[in-house]
């Protein structure tokens, strides 16, 4: 009867790591995506005597299978693509895994995102994909053509007026443990007390203008561990099968 309970929790950690690769495929494409990592651990062990009371009895630990340990994202920075848009912009440099730039909800709340895609809503200021702000908002004047320059400076030209405005700033924040870091969809995460309090850098942010982060996910390696959860998925499977012809034949013990 153990088999089949432990048998049965492979193929649920086998299916949710299915699932997690399910989604990595699914956001290939996604700006600024992270792949996550499906990690496992064993379950309780039960300790069981064997050899009677003789001299030469002994202990065994069994165990009681697998549980789901962790989904855990990897912050590698995914390769970075030049669009030519003056208003996109992805983090570079060696510490880009642990970068992120801060945008504003509307309750006020900070979040943290690698897509860079920034454009002018209907009322002319400055927002992400998700409709979500810049730190205290970024209004563009009429007429104005804006740009993102390599420190984050937000620089409006008129045509008007050869002398450019400046808007405002990107603000490029550094975790220390950017894994601790709480995804909430739309490709935006919420700090939190593993990851630590993140850091602003006002000097030198390495951003590259006129492009954006790519997804971190490998298809090849997507694939690869996709093909290696089914087959573990069909060995617990056949497990579960040979555990309960076994027990029929138990039954067919007493007739």
């Amino acid at each position: 009867m153990r088999a089949l309970y432990v048998a049965a929790s492979g193929m649920a950690a086998q299916q949710t790591r299915i699932d997690n690769v399910a989604n990595n495929l699914a956001n290939v494409n996604t700006t600024g995506f992270k792949k996550a990592r499906a990690s496992f651990q064993d379950l309780f062990y039960q300790e069981l005597t064997y050899g009677g009371r003789s001299a030469s009895a002994g202990r065994v630990e069994v165990g009681g299978g697998v549980a789901l340990g962790r989904l855990e994202k990897d912050h590698i920075a995914g390769s970075v693509a030049q669009t030519g848009d003056r208003m996109h912009v992805a983090i570079g440099g060696a510490h880009a895994n642990n970068r992120f730039l801060r945008l504003e909800t509307p309750d006020g709340q900070y979040v943290y995102t690698r897509d860079g895609a920034f454009a002018l809503d209907g009322d002319a200021v400055v927002h992400a994909n998700t409709g979500y702000q810049l730190p205290g908002g970024v209004s563009v004047p009429d007429d104005a053509v804006v740009s993102i320059s390599k420190d984050g400076t937000i620089v409006a030209e008129r045509p008007d007026d050869p002398r450019p405005i400046t808007l405002g700033r990107l603000e490029v924040v550094e975790f220390a443990n950017a894994r601790g870091l709480r995804s909430i969809g739309g490709n935006l995460f919420q700090e939190t007390a593993a990851s630590g309090q993140g850091q602003e850098l006002r000097d030198s942010p390495d951003l590259v203008t006129g492009a954006l982060e790519g997804s971190n996910v490998d298809a090849a390696e997507e694939l690869i561990s996709m093909i290696m959860a089914q087959r573990a998925y069909e060995l617990n499977s056949k497990v579960v099968q040979a555990a309960d012809e076994t027990m029929q034949q138990t039954a067919n013990l007493r007739r």
